[in-house]
């Protein structure tokens, strides 16, 4: 097959870092001669860039009338009325995979923008106050059935593992954002599907999320400053941990202030919990579209999450030269910092350890001045040339 026609799937667009990558790697296939279609189970038209509009042939994902459900039938007759060759699934996996395989016939690729499993640690991590139905009896059945069910058995496990082993069979690569995640994935599905499941291991790959070219300058003079971007969500990103490390240093580093950048439905309590430890020096600056110039100006960009996949906010730091802080809580971690010469891992999950970590690196200037010269080297490895590169060899193969 002629691949000429690439199609990516995303519950929102515009969204987050998957929907980021579509959008990054959309513009780059089109310079390269191929026609870019975009679909979005949640569609944010206000949103759209004049410029995703003019490059893009951009689609709602057809629903069931009244319903979230998608319609199969109608959706795979947008994908042939778009005479769609490859379509790259972005972390959906309750897409129509079956259906598409048999009435449209394209080749299918599908990718994962977070660590094998993440579902079963977000399942783990569900708290009662999060859940969307309010009534008493679910609530109850959730806090004394459900939740342990999740938390001490491997239902969760099974039940994740049941829904990628149904996709592996449809879909041409299953992508991965690094050769840990990919190696772990395939032993995770041989393990489950036994001695007789197919698995080929030819099925697998790793390809990392790309990206753009910093805006200059990139070379600037750093303040003292510590960063967060990203959503404020407890499931994964927990940021309610970096608000009590920054709890257990403020005091002791008075020229430092903590910028915390991102919406979400942890914001007002993580607002709460600033103003019940007194912290006089964290700021919510909120959902920011331009965040270069607070790269520029900061030293540190902190992550204290549960799991991350590949994580944005740390490339495009290290791009503007700002040192990554994380838990070792991901393989990837140890890519990123290239095993602690352009950041700083701290065993997870030791908040303690993370604060005076990150304190001695506050007030060690050379040490500051030698990762952030490796960061820039590091940020490199993530050229969108270089991983769209990676992707071209890739429709070479599939053709």
């Amino acid at each position: 097959m002629d691949i000429k026609t690439i199609a990516f799937l995303n519950w929102r667009y515009p969204g987050g870092g998957g929907e980021t990558v579509t959008h990054h790697l959309g513009h780059f296939f089109l310079k390269h001669g191929y026609r870019i279609v975009v679909y979005g189970d949640q569609l944010y038209e206000e949103l759209i860039t004049r410029e995703d509009r003019q490059a893009f042939s951009i689609h709602a994902v057809p629903h069931l009338p009244g319903t979230e459900t998608v319609d199969k039938q109608a959706f795979c007759e947008s994908l042939k009325d778009e005479k769609v060759d490859c379509l790259i699934v972005q972390g959906i996996t309750n897409a129509p995979f079956e259906e598409i395989r048999r009435q449209v016939g394209c080749k299918m690729i599908f990718c994962l923008h977070s660590i094998p499993l993440w579902e079963v640690y977000a399942i783990r991590n569900k708290r009662v106050r999060d859940l969307q139905r309010k009534d008493l009896g679910f609530r109850l059945e959730f806090l004394l059935i459900r939740r342990p069910l999740n938390r001490f058995t491997d239902k969760p496990k099974r039940r994740t593992l049941k829904t990628y082993a149904g996709i592996l069979p449809y879909v041409d690569r299953m992508i991965m954002l690094c050769p840990e995640y990919r190696q772990q994935m395939e032993q995770l599905l041989r393990d489950y599907l036994g001695p007789k499941g197919d698995v080929p291991a030819s099925r697998f790959l790793s390809i990392s999320n790309p990206l753009l070219p910093p805006e200059e300058p990139v070379h600037t003079p750093k303040e003292k400053i510590v960063l967060y971007v990203g959503r404020l969500c407890y499931e994964d990103k927990r940021v309610d941990r970096l608000i009590r490390i920054w709890h257990h240093i403020e005091q002791t580093v008075p020229d430092w202030k903590l910028q915390i950048l991102g919406q979400g439905a942890e914001k007002a309590r993580l607002e709460e919990m600033t103003r019940r430890l007194q912290l006089r020096r964290v700021e919510f600056l909120g959902h920011q579209t331009d965040v270069a110039p607070y790269y520029r100006r900061a030293t540190f960009v902190c992550l204290t999450s549960n799991f991350e996949g590949l994580p944005m906010s740390l490339l495009e730091g290290q791009q503007y030269g700002v040192i990554p802080v994380s838990f070792d809580s991901f393989a990837s971690i140890h890519s990123i910092t290239c095993h602690g010469k352009a950041g700083i891992e701290v065993p997870a999950f030791n908040e303690r350890q993370y604060a005076r970590r990150l304190k001695e690196a506050m007030l060690d200037e050379e040490a500051q001045a030698r990762m952030r010269e490796q960061c820039y080297r590091q940020s490199a490895n993530y050229d969108l040339e270089r991983i769209g590169a990676a992707w071209l060899r890739l429709f070479a193969e599939l053709d």
